[in-house]
């Protein structure tokens, strides 16, 4: 088989299978710890932040929302006393969200789980050549993409 036809192949399986991943992923996190995918990455990406804040503008391209749409989580979040907006302490102009003590344990409680779901569904099935390649190609992939996306 010529790299002309695996090329399209390997983007639909890629493209195909993260998202079946994904759906997995959210299905378990959800069933196991009330939390979904998304919130637990908003509470991951925080929780690695210095002193648990991140200005809204810098985690929604961390996480790689829109950010209308980390508005939208961040108010569910803050409805749920998981996160909290407060005036930036770099910038009076801008706002950071920050991780509360509440959501602290609620990433503590999820974060076991999510590892377990993570090995099952995926890291578990890779050799160590397969994951080196992963961090080989999504590595340089989404530091460029990030940096692309803090030029616009």
């Amino acid at each position: 088989m010529t790299s002309d036809r695996v090329a399209p192949r390997a983007w639909r399986a890629y493209f195909e299978g993260s998202r079946l991943l994904e759906n997995e992923l959210e299905r378990r996190m959800k069933a196991t710890s009330g939390i979904d995918l998304g919130d637990f990455n908003v509470l991951l990406v925080l929780s690695e932040a210095e002193g648990g804040r991140m200005r809204m503008g810098d985690l929604a391209r961390a996480i790689a929302f829109a950010p209308g749409r980390l508005t939208y989580r961040i108010a569910a979040l803050e409805r749920e006393e998981l996160v909290v907006r407060q005036p930036s302490i770099d910038d009076r102009r801008g706002t950071d969200a920050v991780l509360t003590d509440a959501g602290r344990r609620r990433l503590r409680k999820a974060r076991p789980q999510h590892a377990r779901h993570v090995e099952e569904l995926f890291l578990g099935c890779l050799d160590a050549d397969a994951v080196e390649v992963l961090d080989r190609v999504f590595g340089p992939l989404r530091s460029r993409l990030l940096a692309r996306d803090h030029e616009d």
